[in-house]
């Protein structure tokens, strides 16, 4: 415990020097009353009948889900006459400050709304707890074995899945066409085949790269040894990648400017003015885009399957509820969380926004497949199948965020600093060996 309270409270220090930011991609949220469903877990009565009450923070969602989300506190309260629920919402760049805080004051919440890599870090510090360990077997057994596993950290599991955000293609029939793309690209190597001249006829961008972690995973591209302590990504495969994502830009085919890759908000800005053809992200997007994008642009807009690397892997957001090593009450912090992840809230969860469940009974409910005809319905159909090669793309190490800006940073030494893709990957390995070996 010395050893946590030294690190929460160095991590404090530094969270009051500079801006916490989100860490995590994708962003969705929740909805309503509960349905039938199997496993709806209720919290366990204290011995004495005390009455408990439990801190729970969520990550944004107020004031769109307040309702679903209280709803769900209210029937947990009725149901559990013992437990009060004080629900506090925060944003993404102030909820690791307030953990940290919180924490090293000996007054951490309960049961918090974090991303997947938050999680391994917080639970390599020992601040979270082991749900491998504390729950139930019937608590575990619900969730989808990827959606578990993203929060994993050796024969340690840190967090319940809530939900996922599978990603689909949303694109520009129009744009496409104009460009002369008559058939949806299906895989990596097709964009790059494509966007050279896409760009010279359109002036537009055809995609846009994920991040270079992720562009590794997709092109399954081992980036560290069996032992996680040694980078392995100076390949011939990673030099082309590179090379490629090199003259890509270089010719002006993707964007280059600094944090252009994996920014949803970006990317949905250049679709709606038409500089962009295809947005590659969670099923989410058609949403955001009805309410940023002119009707025009969305009358052209369709959707597609995930475009896929050589691994066969699509990348998916995972938000997850994690419990506080230090709470007070972790039985019933870990009840509440099971039930807010339970098959029949979650699949509530999704007949509102367009985000994937993460137990195994609500991502098999026909509801994902039910309706092909509306932009909406389509997304989270194709959403449903890209979930089933879906993972989070965690490395299940302490430093997994470190490692993965280490790596991301080689757009930037490619576009901004010149260097040349084995000059970039080089200075990568050393960095990510570097991280490794503190």
């Amino acid at each position: 415990m010395k050893r946590l309270l030294a690190w929460i409270l160095t991590l404090a220090m530094a969270f009051s020097l500079v801006a916490c930011g989100g860490g995590g991609t994708s962003t969705a949220t929740s909805t309503a009353a509960s349905t039938d469903g199997t496993s709806t877990s209720t919290a366990e009565t204290t011995g004495s009948g005390e009455k408990v009450t439990l801190s729970f923070w969520t990550l944004a969602l107020q004031p769109t889900f307040t309702d679903f989300i209280q709803g769900l506190i209210d029937e947990y309260e009725a149901e559990n006459p013992n437990i009060t629920i004080d629900w506090q919402d925060l944003p993404w760049d102030g909820i690791q400050d307030k953990f940290l805080t919180q924490t090293a004051g000996g007054n951490p919440p309960d049961v918090v709304n974090i991303w997947s890599q938050l999680a391994l870090t917080y639970g390599s510090k020992g601040a979270l707890l082991d749900l491998d360990a504390n729950a139930t077997e019937e608590q575990k057994s619900i969730y989808l074995d990827a959606a578990y596993d993203s929060a994993r950290l050796g024969d340690k599991v840190y967090a319940f899945p809530w939900y996922a955000t599978p990603n689909i293609c949303v694109y520009n029939k129009d744009l496409l066409a104009k460009g002369g793309i008559t058939e949806i690209p299906k895989t990596y190597q097709e964009l790059f085949d494509l966007a050279i001249d896409f760009h010279n006829k359109t002036g537009a961008y055809l995609f846009t790269p994920s991040t270079m972690f992720h562009m590794f995973y997709s092109y399954g591209i081992p980036m560290l040894d069996d032992t996680k302590t040694t980078a392995t990504f100076n390949t011939p495969e990673t030099l082309q990648l590179v090379t490629d994502l090199k003259a890509l830009g270089d010719a002006g085919a993707i964007n280059t400017d600094g944090g252009a890759w994996d920014n949803w908000d970006g990317d949905r800005q250049l679709y709606a003015n038409g500089k962009l053809a295809m947005i590659l992200g969670g099923p989410q997007t058609v949403t955001r885009l009805r309410d940023e994008a002119s009707s025009d642009i969305m009358d052209v807009t369709d959707v597609s399957e995930m475009v896929l690397g050589p691994a066969n892997v699509s990348g998916e957001a995972i938000m997850n509820l994690v419990v506080s090593s230090a709470s007070k009450h972790p039985q019933e912090a870990i009840a509440f969380a099971n039930y807010l992840t339970n098959d029949a809230n979650q699949l509530a969860f999704c007949h509102q926004v367009s985000i994937f469940p993460t137990t195994k009974a609500a991502a098999a409910d026909p509801f994902f497949q039910s309706d092909k005809e509306t932009l909406e319905g389509k997304a989270n159909y194709y959403a449903s199948l890209s979930a089933v090669h879906a993972t989070d793309m965690t490395l299940g190490i302490e430093k997994d965020d470190d490692v993965k800006r280490a790596i991301d940073n080689m757009a930037d030494m490619l576009f901004a600093s010149g260097m040349t893709p084995q000059q970039a990957i080089d200075q990568a390995i050393n960095d990510v060996n570097t991280l490794l070996a503190q």
